[in-house]
């Protein structure tokens, strides 16, 4: 995806743009044109009761998506004595790739039928990693993580790294990076690399998320600081807020990041903010939806998706605008993607038995 700039026209303009700045927010992008709307697209076909979590591309006709399939469990509560579900069936992990004609379903090795994908990402059509959890309906204590590869032939199970349970894969031209707790890892050339993160010796603090820019620097948001690697280190940008726990992070290029998490507010909770890297200077902008994951499309439209909610937020000038999602009553989208170079979004989620896709193409 590339960036743009825009270049004031008019003095009124520029003078707007200076008191924003002023007050502590930068101007934000000029809005692109509305994208179109999404529609339901074509379906995998996979066993009834099942869900898709996450999305990622690297082309129209690569897209991949993970989730479960084949769950069935009864609910029950009772007053007095508490409430859960009795797992009858557990779900079966899944992934599947949409080749621009049709979805191929794939199996994940190392699952034993009985777990869920909850992080997918695709470097390249033959470098895709999974991260997901064995037994991932049952009681917390009974999770384990599992990572799995896509060489472009077949599926690897990777093996664990110790005391960490690896999340949010983000590839790269020659492997991946994976939060693990106060550290991140690193898969390459067939083994993990652990690196410091800068954690600060305090509690409950962890690597929220990583974006990496193809060929060039990788972020982290931790809830310590917002996090840099150069090709040698990772280090903490001094330049931003200390008293921000970041939650999310993007990378469009070397220079456009969007960073968002949350800061300290008046009645003495916590507020969502969001900050914009334009190559020189990290300005505020308006702040995301609490929670939203970021995308950016090729057309300049960035994203908020609320994968708690099934909620989709776009950024217009300097508003969140709520989006339509056109999914069944009981459905909600989870996660989003963007086709790398293009304006078409994907969405994926789903409902009490059946997938959920969406697209604008």
């Amino acid at each position: 995806m590339r960036s743009f700039r825009a270049r004031p026209a008019l003095s009124a303009a520029a003078a707007l743009a200076a008191a924003l700045a002023a007050g502590g927010l930068a101007a934000a992008p000029a809005a692109a044109a509305e994208p179109p709307p999404l529609h339901a697209s074509p379906t995998p076909l996979l066993w009834p009761r099942s869900g898709l979590e996450t999305v990622s591309a690297t082309g129209p006709n690569d897209v991949w998506a993970g989730g479960y399939q084949g769950y069935q469990g009864i609910d029950w509560s009772v007053p007095g004595f508490g409430a859960g579900t009795i797992d009858v069936l557990p779900p079966k992990a899944v992934v599947t790739r949409w080749n621009g004609t049709y979805w191929q379903t794939h199996d994940m090795p190392g699952t034993g039928g009985d777990a869920a994908v909850e992080n997918i990402d695709a470097g390249s059509p033959s470098n895709v990693w999974v991260a997901g959890r064995l037994h991932a309906f049952q009681d917390v204590m009974k999770h384990k993580p599992f990572v799995t590869r896509w060489d472009g032939t077949r599926w690897h199970s990777v093996p664990l790294p110790d005391g960490c349970a690896p999340r949010h894969p983000e590839a790269d031209a020659t492997g991946a990076w994976f939060a693990c707790g106060t550290e991140i890892l690193r898969w390459e050339g067939g083994a993990w690399t652990r690196y410091d993160a800068g954690a600060h010796d305090n509690c409950c603090i962890a690597v929220n998320a990583i974006s990496a820019v193809p060929g060039g620097p990788a972020w982290a948001a931790t809830t310590w600081g917002l996090v840099r690697w150069d090709g040698r280190a990772w280090s903490e940008i001094a330049e931003l807020p200390q008293d921000v726990f970041w939650y999310r992070v993007l990378a469009v290029s070397a220079d456009e990041v969007w960073a968002t998490g949350t800061e300290p507010a008046p009645n003495g909770h916590r507020q969502w903010v969001l900050y914009r890297w334009d190559g020189e200077s990290w300005s505020r902008a308006p702040a995301a939806p609490g929670g939203a994951e970021l995308v950016r499309t090729g057309d300049g439209t960035m994203w908020a998706v609320q994968g708690t909610w099934g909620e989709l937020s776009r950024l217009d000038g300097d508003t969140w605008t709520g989006v339509e999602v056109p999914v069944p009553d009981d459905g909600q989208i989870t996660a989003a993607a963007a086709v790398p170079g293009a304006p078409t979004l994907w969405a994926v989620g789903k409902t009490k038995n059946v997938p959920v896709v969406l697209n604008n193409r």
